[in-house]
């Protein structure tokens, strides 16, 4: 009688303060529908005994609510309550409850869950407190419009990557990192996004509420409900690397507006458990366009963790809709020097600009791109069939394969559709093996990468003089194998020693000013024989 007095002088109270009615008891749940806010106390309820559902039942009581499912997602918030609470949501019946989804401290101490809910079914909320915690809660029930399906055409494209590097994050294994500035408005699944958050094990999302989060490492197949850190998000794809080994994660805002990219690099990071095989790649947004690459340098498979599955493809904000690669949906794939383009294909995405954006993206049609050794030097030749937009052409040269840099820059055409012809000579190269690859910018300041040329540098036998003829000045280039200092002997044509330069490297110049017009010839001396090349003075 005492706890009924109790009960009915709550509800009255409820009542005059302008407070929804609750139910202490399942089988009279107070029915709520979407947009429903309901503001209470569990003072007063008593302790309930229901199946585990995502948390535990406290000592002390709480209230029910019932929700018919349309068959669209809801969200079930305590978030701003006065207590340490907890939620959990049931389907069935009152006397068999089946667990559909629970929490405990989403937002703080308070609770919050979310579920796609089954058109007609009915589902059964309680809402109660963390061990004896009881008091005033603000209980809210939404539905939010059912997430927009992906719209996207994919087209594997050449591996073409900016440079590996920008803003270093500082990410342990399996986390999200601060929300991070893109540097333009971003169009991804029908919003806009200035911002978003780099997760650890390689994707980017646009829900910035993961910031600083944990990310999952166990992948699953897409589309997935859960986890829901992966959802509005960019797999490059998602697997589990860990940057607390080795490596790099960095982002940049590179180019001029209207045309820039936000580019997100992962250069040398480890596999977990397989930390001698290194991943590298890179997440590029292009302004504008809204699209999409994705470029895999290195992906190994580490197959001894997580079954080596990995996840390459975008995936809705509601976890509906999905689009991967082919064989690339959680399973096992390694990739090398590839990418991926990924163009929006319906509003608000979908742009004037977003039909020709491959054409941005690659705005040369490139015939050859090869090289060749040839007396000390490096020939770097390359042939372009169509130019459209075209700025200029960089040369880049790496010892590993991985780090390159700039060597020299020349002019495009700009626009031209006949076939056009482009050399570079490396008067220097690297002993050994040298790489090089061929970086093309657009007037817009968009920027294609060629693929990766090999030339291996022999050791010369051969001295490099240049200019020749020369007037004043005569540079020389010796063997590198040729011990220090070296004498190089000057002789006239007729086999004469004018004089002898002794040099403390195997580079340097000498004047040749007072020498007439003519031919002369420059030796050096070593333990088989003697080095000769000639040269011409001409004024």
């Amino acid at each position: 009688m005492k706890a009924l007095l109790v009960l009915l002088a709550l509800t009255a109270s409820a009542l005059c303060s302008g407070l929804r009615a609750q139910s202490d008891l399942c089988p009279g749940a107070t029915l709520v529908a979407c947009g429903s806010v309901v503001a209470g106390s569990t003072l007063a309820a008593t302790a309930d005994v229901a199946p585990f559902c995502g948390t535990t039942d406290g000592t002390a009581g709480g209230v029910w609510f019932r929700f018919v499912g349309t068959g669209n997602p809801v969200v079930a918030s305590l978030c701003g309550s006065g207590y340490d609470t907890k939620i959990r949501v049931f389907t069935g019946t009152c006397a068999a409850l089946v667990c559909a989804v629970g929490n405990d401290d989403f937002c703080g101490l308070q609770s919050q869950v979310t579920w796609t809910s089954a058109l007609g079914v009915n589902y059964y909320i309680l809402v109660h407190g963390f061990g004896a915690g009881t008091g005033n809660y603000t209980f809210s029930l939404t539905c939010p419009p059912p997430p927009t399906p992906l719209c996207y055409a994919q087209t594997a494209t050449p591996y073409s990557a900016d440079p590996y590097t920008g803003t270093a994050l500082t990410l342990t294994d399996d986390v999200h990192s601060a929300v991070v500035n893109i540097g333009f408005s971003f169009c991804y699944n029908s919003n806009s996004y200035t911002q978003c958050v780099i997760s650890s094990n390689n994707y980017i999302t646009f829900n910035l509420a993961s910031a600083g989060t944990f990310s999952p490492w166990t992948t699953v197949a897409v589309p997935a409900l859960t986890p829901t850190a992966l959802h509005n998000s960019i797999m490059d794809p998602w697997q589990d690397i860990d940057p607390n080994v080795g490596g790099t994660i960095r982002y940049q805002t590179l180019g001029v507006a209207p045309n820039r990219r936000f580019v997100v690099s992962y250069l040398n990071v480890p596999m977990f458990s397989c930390t001698g095989q290194l991943y590298s790649s890179q997440i590029i947004l292009y302004e504008g366009t809204n699209c999409i690459r994705s470029n895999i340098l290195s992906k190994p498979i580490c197959a001894a963790w997580n079954s080596g599955n990995a996840v390459h493809g975008l995936q809705n904000n509601g976890g509906t809709s999905a689009l991967t690669v082919a064989g690339r949906n959680n399973s096992p794939w390694t990739a090398n020097s590839e990418g991926r383009l990924w163009a929006p294909t319906c509003a608000p995405c979908s742009t004037a600009a977003t039909g020709p954006c491959l054409a941005l993206v690659l705005p040369v049609e490139l015939l050859h791109f090869r090289g060749t050794h040839v007396a000390g030097r490096n020939i770097l030749e390359w042939s372009t069939a169509t130019e459209v937009n075209t700025s200029h052409f960089t040369v880049e040269r790496s010892t590993d394969g991985l780090l390159f840099e700039a060597i020299t820059e020349q002019p495009a055409a700009g626009h031209s559709a006949l076939a056009r012809e482009y050399a570079h000579h490396d008067e220097h190269p690297a002993p050994g093996i040298n790489f090089y690859r061929l970086r093309t910018t657009d007037l817009d300041g968009v920027m294609d990468l060629s693929h990766v040329i090999a030339v291996e540098t022999v050791q010369s036998e051969l001295i490099t003089l240049h200019p020749n003829p020369a007037q004043e000045i005569l540079s020389f280039t010796a063997p590198q194998h040729l011990a220090l200092p070296i004498d190089l002997e000057l002789r006239d044509p007729t086999g004469r020693l004018i004089t002898i330069y002794r040099s403390p490297s195997h580079q340097g110049s000498l004047s040749v000013g007072a020498l007439a017009n003519g031919m002369y010839a420059m030796s050096i001396r070593n333990g088989s024989g003697c080095i000769v090349s000639r040269f011409t003075v001409d004024r």
